[in-house]
């Protein structure tokens, strides 16, 4: 994390402490206002456990509203595959017949298996980026600190459970190449997630991508500002190889 963030962070969780003293949590928890229930998110930022405890994924909440009436529509029977695991894997878990969750960080494999274990519709998998030594990576991430890691595996792992998706998020390392990769195994009533859609590093891939990228800006969980989540789909009219 930058600094900033890191300061922000640091500042929110130390503010928690005595929001939860005094009862505010709980309160701003079970408030009816939008506002007061995204005030009680800020203080969960990077705390799993307490975003899940608030049944929100890290999405734009309207990007949130549409994929969770989007798996309505599919009564609980949806395939889901998605890069990243996180509060939105136990999110998921809850609304679809089967999910499977890849992410590169190991540590943060053991931390979210532990969760998952009652889960059995829920696959986890660490797939981690290989360092390269010599030469250009063949699949590089963007995010700062990642410099000489190749996430081919990481972005291939799609291939290997077999069919269609309903529901594909795209929400961890190298996201334009998941994008590309992705996009061939999503159903063609199907839709993909992805997340932090403004950033600059992955306009290329959504400008180029061949599905129709409608882009849903507004507040997200845990955060002060506003944020960008596309939600992607094929095409009217198209058919797709899958």
């Amino acid at each position: 994390m930058s600094v900033s963030r890191t300061a922000y962070v640091s500042a929110m969780r130390g503010t928690r402490a005595v929001a939860d003293r005094l009862g505010l949590l709980d309160r701003l928890a079970a408030a009816r206002s939008p506002r007061a229930r995204h005030l009680r998110t800020l203080f969960a930022i990077y705390d799993v456990d307490d975003l899940a405890s608030l049944d929100l994924p890290w999405w734009v909440y309207g990007a949130i509203e549409e994929v969770a009436a989007f798996l309505r529509e599919r009564d609980g029977r949806a395939r889901v595959f998605e890069y990243g695991c996180g509060a939105s894997t136990l999110w998921l878990a809850r609304r679809a017949g089967e999910v499977h969750s890849v992410e590169h960080d190991g540590a943060f494999v053991e931390l979210m298996a532990g969760k998952l274990a009652d889960q059995p519709h829920v696959s986890l998998r660490h797939v981690p980026a290989r360092r390269v030594t010599e030469g250009q990576p063949l699949t590089p991430s963007g995010r700062f600190g990642h410099r000489g890691l190749d996430f081919t595996g990481y972005v291939e792992s799609v291939s290997d459970v077999d069919g269609a998706f309903d529901l594909i998020v795209v929400d961890g390392r190298a996201r334009g190449a998941c994008l590309a990769r992705a996009t061939g195994r999503l159903a063609p009533d199907g839709l993909l997630v992805f997340d932090n859609s403004n950033r600059r590093r992955y306009q290329q891939a959504l400008d180029t991508s061949p599905l129709r990228v409608r882009r849903l800006r507004g507040a997200a969980p845990c955060l002060p500002r506003p944020t960008e989540t596309a939600l992607l789909r094929h095409p009217a009219g198209t058919v797709d190889r899958l």
